[in-house]
């Protein structure tokens, strides 16, 4: 057998080589044409269709086994996904209950029920969810500012989103998605209507300014009322303090000529007290100097009487 030589064996190499190359190539196409798995994210659902028909069958986030060549797969994002609708002012605008007209932007957050997606994309594709959300949204829009008034809407923002969403929610109940969330921001309104707020709010501060200043006189009269009522309240008690301390000096005089007759009357009847017990020391004296003899009561009857009392009795 002929030996190789060594070009031979080179060029026989690189052959080799060559051919596993393509080989691995090859088998790699195959695989891509013929990829037996689906991979779904986790932030998805997975469509399966055969030969182009849509199949009932929800795929969750994961691997999944597949028919290779007449089936494939579509992921549906399950996440909310933001709709942004901005009512202009004008045609397009809100009337309000008091006949302006409003303007706002409006954001809309929805999903796809998970498990209604087959019918969602059969029926009416995400395209025409979306028309079919900004035409509701206008409307719902709409009928909720036509309950307030201009002036309202400063106050009354959040109950205003919360009505929109819940009218746009009842709209939308028959179909296959789900509202998160829906934002009412940056209201507006005609340049007419802004030169009315203008002039109302400087007639405003100018009522308020001529308030502040009966205000401020309505203080100042109170204040002199009040000095006044002060006033007259001192008098008053000065007075009373006056008739009163006048009553009380009258009582002690009273009291002190009570007190004084009281005392004449405590004399005097001592005084009687100590005559009588002079009267009776006395006639104590005579009796014990008596020697029985009745003497004449009357030294100077013509004829003595034959009766008569004590000495001088």
């Amino acid at each position: 057998m002929e030996e190789l030589s060594y070009q031979q064996k080179q060029d026989k190499i690189t052959y080799r080589r060559i051919k596993i190359g393509v080989s691995i190539v090859v088998v790699l196409l195959l695989i891509l044409l013929f990829n037996p798995t689906y991979f779904v994210g986790a932030e998805y659902k997975g469509l399966v269709f055969k030969w182009g028909a849509l199949q009932e069958t929800v795929l969750e986030p994961g691997f999944h086994w597949r028919y290779p060549i007449y089936e494939n797969m579509k992921e549906i994002t399950i996440q909310p996904i933001r709709l942004d609708y901005k009512a202009e002012v004008g045609e397009d605008g809100a009337i309000s209950q008091d006949n302006q007209t409003i303007g706002a932007d409006v954001t809309v957050f929805y999903k796809y029920k998970p498990y209604d997606l087959p019918i969602m994309y059969r029926e009416y594709g995400e395209t025409k969810i979306k028309s079919i959300l900004m035409a509701n949204i206008r409307e719902s829009f709409k009928a909720t500012i036509g309950n307030y008034k201009i002036f309202e809407l400063p106050v009354s923002q959040d109950k205003i989103r919360a009505q929109v969403l819940e009218v746009l929610s009842n709209k939308l109940a028959v179909y296959p998605i789900e509202l998160t969330e829906v934002k009412v921001v940056n209201y507006n309104w005609s340049e007419d209507f802004d030169k009315q707020i203008k002039e109302t709010m400087n007639r405003a501060q100018q009522v308020k300014q001529k308030e502040q200043e009966l205000l401020i006189a309505q203080n100042e009269q109170q204040k002199k009322v009040k000095e006044a009522e002060a006033e007259k309240q001192a008098l008053i008690t000065k007075a009373e303090g006056e008739k009163e301390a006048a009553r009380l000096h009258a009582e002690a005089k009273v009291l002190e000529g009570e007190g004084i007759r009281k005392y004449n009357q405590s004399v005097a009847l001592n005084w009687e007290i100590e005559l009588k017990k002079m009267e009776l020391e006395i006639e104590k004296i005579r009796v014990q100097q008596w020697n029985g003899q009745y003497v004449p009561n009357n030294v100077y009857s013509p004829i003595p009487l034959s009766q008569g009392g004590i000495q001088g009795k």
